[in-house]
Protein backbone atom coordinates (compact mmCIF):
# COMPACT_ATOMS: atom_id res chain seq x y z
CA UNK A 1 0.00 0.00 0.00
CA UNK A 2 1.20 3.49 -0.69
CA UNK A 3 1.24 5.68 2.37
CA UNK A 4 -0.95 8.28 0.74
CA UNK A 5 -1.81 7.53 -2.91
CA UNK A 6 -1.82 4.72 -5.40
CA UNK A 7 -0.11 5.93 -8.55
CA UNK A 8 -0.22 4.67 -12.10
CA UNK A 9 2.61 2.45 -13.18
CA UNK A 10 5.40 4.65 -14.47
CA UNK A 11 4.61 7.45 -12.01
CA UNK A 12 6.91 6.07 -9.31
CA UNK A 13 9.41 8.92 -9.52
CA UNK A 14 6.62 11.48 -9.25
CA UNK A 15 5.07 9.61 -6.32
CA UNK A 16 8.33 9.52 -4.38
CA UNK A 17 8.98 13.20 -5.08
CA UNK A 18 5.46 14.07 -3.89
CA UNK A 19 5.87 12.12 -0.65
CA UNK A 20 9.24 13.71 0.04
CA UNK A 21 7.48 17.08 0.16
CA UNK A 22 5.80 15.86 3.37
CA UNK A 23 9.23 16.03 5.00
CA UNK A 24 9.89 19.58 3.83
CA UNK A 25 6.56 20.84 5.13
CA UNK A 26 4.58 18.81 7.65
CA UNK A 27 1.09 18.09 6.36
CA UNK A 28 -1.94 19.14 8.39
CA UNK A 29 -3.00 15.47 8.64
CA UNK A 30 0.37 14.65 10.21
CA UNK A 31 0.03 17.52 12.67
CA UNK A 32 -3.32 16.14 13.81
CA UNK A 33 -1.85 12.64 14.18
CA UNK A 34 0.94 14.06 16.35
CA UNK A 35 -1.66 15.67 18.61
CA UNK A 36 -3.75 12.51 18.87
CA UNK A 37 -0.98 9.96 19.31
CA UNK A 38 1.43 11.95 21.47
CA UNK A 39 -0.31 11.18 24.82
CA UNK A 40 -0.04 7.47 24.05
CA UNK A 41 3.62 7.25 22.99
CA UNK A 42 5.46 10.20 24.53
CA UNK A 43 7.83 8.97 27.21
CA UNK A 44 7.06 5.35 26.35
CA UNK A 45 9.33 2.66 24.97
CA UNK A 46 6.96 1.00 22.52
CA UNK A 47 7.14 -1.02 19.35
CA UNK A 48 5.20 0.87 16.67
CA UNK A 49 4.05 -0.22 13.20
CA UNK A 50 3.19 1.96 10.20
CA UNK A 51 0.98 -0.17 7.92
CA UNK A 52 1.23 1.17 4.36
CA UNK A 53 4.15 3.44 5.20
CA UNK A 54 5.02 4.83 1.77
CA UNK A 55 8.50 6.38 2.07
CA UNK A 56 8.27 6.43 5.88
CA UNK A 57 7.71 10.09 6.64
CA UNK A 58 5.13 9.38 9.36
CA UNK A 59 7.61 7.23 11.30
CA UNK A 60 10.20 9.98 11.03
CA UNK A 61 7.81 12.35 12.81
CA UNK A 62 6.68 9.75 15.37
CA UNK A 63 10.32 9.05 16.20
CA UNK A 64 10.65 12.68 17.24
CA UNK A 65 7.80 12.14 19.72
CA UNK A 66 9.12 8.84 21.08
CA UNK A 67 12.82 8.41 20.23
CA UNK A 68 13.18 5.51 22.67
CA UNK A 69 10.60 3.43 20.75
CA UNK A 70 11.33 1.10 17.83
CA UNK A 71 9.46 1.44 14.54
CA UNK A 72 8.67 -0.77 11.57
CA UNK A 73 7.26 0.50 8.28
CA UNK A 74 5.65 -1.99 5.88
CA UNK A 75 4.55 -1.26 2.33
CA UNK A 76 3.92 -3.52 -0.66
CA UNK A 77 5.59 -1.11 -3.11
CA UNK A 78 9.35 -1.85 -3.34
CA UNK A 79 10.31 1.57 -4.71
CA UNK A 80 8.81 3.28 -1.65
CA UNK A 81 10.66 0.99 0.76
CA UNK A 82 13.88 1.54 -1.14
CA UNK A 83 13.45 5.30 -0.76
CA UNK A 84 12.51 4.95 2.93
CA UNK A 85 15.71 3.03 3.63
CA UNK A 86 17.71 5.64 1.74
CA UNK A 87 16.15 8.49 3.74
CA UNK A 88 16.08 6.95 7.21
CA UNK A 89 18.47 4.00 7.12
CA UNK A 90 20.85 5.70 9.55
CA UNK A 91 18.19 5.79 12.27
CA UNK A 92 18.82 2.54 14.12
CA UNK A 93 15.39 2.37 15.74
CA UNK A 94 13.48 2.55 12.42
CA UNK A 95 13.34 -0.32 9.93
CA UNK A 96 11.35 -1.01 6.77
CA UNK A 97 10.28 -4.05 4.82
CA UNK A 98 8.32 -4.87 1.68
CA UNK A 99 5.22 -6.90 2.37
CA UNK A 100 1.44 -7.17 2.45
CA UNK A 101 -0.06 -6.03 5.73
CA UNK A 102 -2.61 -8.86 5.59
CA UNK A 103 0.25 -11.36 5.99
CA UNK A 104 1.91 -9.73 9.00
CA UNK A 105 0.06 -11.71 11.68
CA UNK A 106 2.07 -14.84 10.87
CA UNK A 107 5.35 -13.04 11.46
CA UNK A 108 4.36 -10.50 14.11
CA UNK A 109 1.48 -11.84 16.27
CA UNK A 110 0.61 -9.13 18.83
CA UNK A 111 4.12 -7.72 18.34
CA UNK A 112 3.29 -4.00 18.31
CA UNK A 113 2.00 -1.78 21.10
CA UNK A 114 0.75 0.83 18.63
CA UNK A 115 -0.16 0.59 14.94
CA UNK A 116 -0.97 3.49 12.65
CA UNK A 117 -2.13 3.59 9.05
CA UNK A 118 -2.37 6.92 7.30
CA UNK A 119 -4.78 7.30 4.36
CA UNK A 120 -4.56 3.72 3.12
CA UNK A 121 -7.87 1.86 3.39
CA UNK A 122 -9.88 4.21 1.15
CA UNK A 123 -7.48 3.28 -1.66
CA UNK A 124 -8.25 -0.45 -1.21
CA UNK A 125 -11.16 -2.53 -2.57
CA UNK A 126 -12.42 -2.83 1.03
CA UNK A 127 -11.00 -2.61 4.53
CA UNK A 128 -11.98 -5.81 6.38
CA UNK A 129 -8.93 -8.04 5.81
CA UNK A 130 -6.52 -5.14 6.29
CA UNK A 131 -8.07 -3.94 9.55
CA UNK A 132 -8.45 -7.49 10.87
CA UNK A 133 -4.71 -7.97 10.29
CA UNK A 134 -3.96 -4.81 12.27
CA UNK A 135 -5.90 -6.11 15.28
CA UNK A 136 -3.90 -9.35 15.15
CA UNK A 137 -0.52 -7.62 15.36
CA UNK A 138 -1.43 -4.84 17.81
CA UNK A 139 -1.69 -4.97 21.60
CA UNK A 140 -2.94 -1.53 22.66
CA UNK A 141 -4.08 1.07 20.12
CA UNK A 142 -4.60 1.48 16.38
CA UNK A 143 -4.76 4.88 14.67
CA UNK A 144 -6.34 4.91 11.18
CA UNK A 145 -7.13 7.81 8.88
CA UNK A 146 -9.55 7.33 6.01
CA UNK A 147 -12.52 8.85 4.22
CA UNK A 148 -15.64 8.27 6.30
CA UNK A 149 -19.33 9.09 6.10
CA UNK A 150 -21.38 9.56 9.27
CA UNK A 151 -24.30 7.53 7.93
CA UNK A 152 -24.60 3.76 7.60
CA UNK A 153 -23.67 3.73 3.90
CA UNK A 154 -20.48 2.71 2.10
CA UNK A 155 -19.59 4.58 -1.09
CA UNK A 156 -17.33 2.31 -3.13
CA UNK A 157 -15.92 4.41 -5.95
CA UNK A 158 -13.59 3.44 -8.77
CA UNK A 159 -11.54 6.06 -10.56
CA UNK A 160 -9.90 5.86 -13.98
CA UNK A 161 -7.28 8.53 -14.64
CA UNK A 162 -6.22 8.88 -18.26
CA UNK A 163 -3.30 11.02 -17.15
CA UNK A 164 -1.13 10.03 -14.23
CA UNK A 165 -0.64 12.35 -11.28
CA UNK A 166 2.47 13.62 -13.06
CA UNK A 167 0.27 14.74 -15.99
CA UNK A 168 1.66 12.15 -18.41
CA UNK A 169 -0.80 10.19 -20.57
CA UNK A 170 -1.05 6.63 -19.32
CA UNK A 171 -3.02 3.44 -19.78
CA UNK A 172 -5.88 3.89 -17.31
CA UNK A 173 -5.98 1.61 -14.31
CA UNK A 174 -8.92 1.38 -11.93
CA UNK A 175 -8.18 2.86 -8.53
CA UNK A 176 -10.35 3.07 -5.44
CA UNK A 177 -11.53 6.20 -3.64
CA UNK A 178 -13.86 4.66 -1.08
CA UNK A 179 -15.81 6.48 1.62
CA UNK A 180 -16.87 4.12 4.41
CA UNK A 181 -19.92 4.38 6.65
CA UNK A 182 -18.82 4.90 10.25
CA UNK A 183 -21.62 2.87 11.90
CA UNK A 184 -20.69 -0.29 10.03
CA UNK A 185 -16.99 0.38 10.58
CA UNK A 186 -17.63 0.65 14.32
CA UNK A 187 -19.64 -2.58 14.35
CA UNK A 188 -16.87 -4.37 12.49
CA UNK A 189 -14.25 -3.13 14.98
CA UNK A 190 -16.41 -4.26 17.89
CA UNK A 191 -16.71 -7.71 16.29
CA UNK A 192 -12.90 -7.86 16.34
CA UNK A 193 -12.80 -7.08 20.05
CA UNK A 194 -12.29 -3.31 20.06
CA UNK A 195 -13.02 -1.92 23.51
CA UNK A 196 -13.45 1.70 22.45
CA UNK A 197 -13.51 3.66 19.20
CA UNK A 198 -12.83 7.41 19.11
CA UNK A 199 -13.42 9.41 15.90
CA UNK A 200 -11.88 12.83 15.23
CA UNK A 201 -12.86 14.91 12.19
CA UNK A 202 -10.02 16.40 10.20
CA UNK A 203 -10.74 19.99 9.22
CA UNK A 204 -8.34 21.57 6.76
CA UNK A 205 -7.12 24.88 8.25
CA UNK A 206 -5.55 26.24 5.05
CA UNK A 207 -6.67 26.89 1.47
CA UNK A 208 -5.58 24.47 -1.25
CA UNK A 209 -5.64 25.72 -4.85
CA UNK A 210 -7.51 23.91 -7.61
CA UNK A 211 -5.25 22.36 -10.22
CA UNK A 212 -6.03 20.62 -13.52
CA UNK A 213 -9.47 19.04 -13.80
CA UNK A 214 -7.73 15.99 -15.27
CA UNK A 215 -5.94 15.25 -11.98
CA UNK A 216 -7.15 13.94 -8.61
CA UNK A 217 -5.24 16.53 -6.61
CA UNK A 218 -7.14 17.85 -3.60
CA UNK A 219 -8.37 21.45 -3.41
CA UNK A 220 -10.62 23.33 -0.99
CA UNK A 221 -13.89 25.25 -1.25
CA UNK A 222 -14.85 27.46 1.69
CA UNK A 223 -18.42 27.53 3.04
CA UNK A 224 -20.05 30.64 4.51
CA UNK A 225 -19.41 29.15 7.95
CA UNK A 226 -15.68 29.27 7.21
CA UNK A 227 -15.33 25.50 7.06
CA UNK A 228 -13.25 24.23 4.15
CA UNK A 229 -14.45 21.29 2.10
CA UNK A 230 -11.73 19.15 0.59
CA UNK A 231 -12.49 17.92 -2.91
CA UNK A 232 -10.55 15.59 -5.18
CA UNK A 233 -11.98 15.30 -8.68
CA UNK A 234 -15.68 14.69 -8.08
CA UNK A 235 -15.18 13.25 -4.56
CA UNK A 236 -15.68 15.00 -1.23
CA UNK A 237 -12.72 14.09 0.96
CA UNK A 238 -14.21 13.52 4.42
CA UNK A 239 -11.02 12.66 6.28
CA UNK A 240 -11.20 11.42 9.85
CA UNK A 241 -8.72 9.91 12.29
CA UNK A 242 -9.98 6.91 14.24
CA UNK A 243 -8.39 5.61 17.43
CA UNK A 244 -9.18 1.98 18.24
CA UNK A 245 -8.47 0.74 21.79
CA UNK A 246 -7.92 -3.00 22.06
Amino acid sequence: MAGQYTYHQGDDAFAVASMKKYLDKKQEMDKLLDTLISPYIKGKQFRILDAGCGIGHSLFFLNQLSPQSTFLGVDQTPVYIKEAKKLFGKLLNISFEVGNVEDLAKKYPKAFDITMSRAVISWMPYYEDFVKALTKVTKKHIFISSLFYDGDIDFLTKVKMYKGESGVNTTPAEEHRNVYGLPRFRRFLESLGAKHVEVVDFEMPIDLPKESVDKMSTYTETLKSGKRLQISGAILMNWKWVRIDL
